[in-house]
């Protein structure tokens, strides 16, 4: 299985690297005193295991201590911005998603990364795709430096669909064809689904919404969720609940679980879910009845063709921390080129490029090719310094919409004129 080749190689690399400090210690070459403890925080999940792998192997090779503390997915992130704000010491650096970086910079909480990380020669920047550089930065400033690339994009029943839908408007088609309601006989209950509840709707319909032209809000910060082309867009994926109803009716309170189990179970033909998944869905121990059949491609086409949300992960470092020199150590190491092997292997997924070509993973993981050709038409998060306010003034009407309780276009006017009123840049966008 997957996880036991993964668990030997682990433990392989893990006595290696400890053996390589031993013989550097007997040679005088490790005689500096270790650096001061430094303490991560991560959610549970998969990026955990890796962290905490890839750690020990850091301490190992050069006895600097580095504690990672597991939390529980519940009130996560607010327990962590609650930390950040308040200044305190009890961590020193948080492995979290993209896009809650924006507002965490501007408002004075994330330590800038030191240019001995990002632009010291061996830790190879340029082995990390611009796209997700491009997410790692505030203002050309580097806050986050990268452990995991994840892309929610299309996963689906080879089996049930040995020829996947190319465009939208087929993948609609399809799922018709594959819903019960809709297709007396079909061999699933449903024929698509997407994360719709609260927080997760608009990162969902990214990928569709960059696939029609559309846009949230622009570079200059300016509103354009209501130009044509994103209403389209967004009228098209929430006619699939709630007009077509190719989808479980309750995708209103779905994220990453309910997709997956919908998957695992035989529920789902096909969905806009995450690549991360796809070691759990192709493992047969866990996934015995699609775990021979389930794969992953880009995101079908719209008129602007296939765009694909990344979703990239990595580690902030909290502005009041006094040890930033072991920070700013394992940073080089755990997410440089050697690291970002260790941390893979582990469980997590790098996004530098070398490790997505490596041929002992491809072979572990053959859906990182797509992966890859999905990040090259890659939606990103919202740059701005007022992220999460765009994105909860959003989802407000988007909720109301996913709901049925008012139309696609009526969410959709409501919010841009929020949004209007929000950012105060209304006559310098016209």
């Amino acid at each position: 299985m997957l996880r036991t080749a993964r668990s030997r190689s682990l433990a392989m690399l893990l006595r290696s690297t400890a053996a390589a400090a031993a013989l550097a210690a007997s040679a005088g070459l490790a005689t500096a005193a270790p650096l001061p403890e430094v303490v991560l925080w991560v959610q549970a999940g998969p990026e955990a295991d890796a962290l905490k792998a890839t750690a020990s192997a850091y301490t190992a090779k050069t006895t600097n201590p580095v504690r990672v503390d597991v939390q529980g997915r519940a009130g996560w992130r607010a327990k962590y911005e609650t930390a950040l704000a308040a200044g305190s010491k009890a961590v020193d650096g948080v492995l979290h998603i993209t896009q809650q970086l924006p507002s965490l910079a501007a408002g004075g909480l994330l330590m800038p990364i030191d240019d001995a990380v990002v632009n010291a020669a061996d830790y190879k920047v340029g082995d990390i795709p611009a796209v997700v550089q491009n997410e790692m930065k505030m203002d050309g400033k580097w806050y986050m430096m990268p452990t995991d690339i994840t892309v929610e994009t299309y996963v689906y029943r080879s089996d049930l669909i040995p020829t996947p839908p190319k465009t939208w408007a087929d993948l609609r088609t399809t799922a018709q064809k594959f819903t019960q309601a809709t297709t007396p006989g079909a061999p699933t209950k449903y024929g698509f689904a997407y994360s719709a509840g609260p927080g997760n709707v608009l990162p969902s319909w990214r990928g569709v919404m960059g696939a029609y032209g559309g846009q949230l809000i622009d570079d200059k910060g300016c509103v354009r969720v209501d130009s044509p082309e994103a209403i389209a867009s967004w009228k098209f994926y929430l006619n699939l609940k709630n007009v077509d109803k190719v989808t479980p009716p309750d995708i209103n309170a779905w994220d990453y679980p309910e997709i997956l189990v919908g998957l695992q179970t035989g529920t789902l033909a096909q969905a806009s879910f995450f690549s991360s998944g796809m070691p759990v869905l192709s493992d047969c121990a866990q996934s015995p009845n699609i775990c021979k059949t389930i794969a992953l491609l880009p995101q079908p086409e719209g008129p602007k063709g296939s765009r694909t949300r990344i979703n990239p992960l990595g580690i902030m470092v909290n502005a009041a921390t006094d040890k930033k020199e072991s920070m700013m150590a394992f940073l080089k190491w755990a997410t440089g080129p050697e690291g970002s092997v260790v941390y893979t292997k582990a469980g997590g997924s790098s996004p530098r490029a070398s490790v997505l070509s490596d041929p002992e993973l491809v072979k572990e993981r053959p859906w990182y090719p797509a992966m890859v050709k999905a990040m090259e038409n890659g939606m990103p998060t919202i740059r701005h310094a007022r992220a999460r306010e765009i994105a909860e003034t959003f989802d407000r009407y988007a909720q109301q919409a996913v709901a049925g309780s008012t139309t696609p276009e009526e969410s959709i006017k409501l919010a841009a004129a929020e949004l209007r009123k929000l950012l105060g840049n209304e006559a310098a966008c016209k």
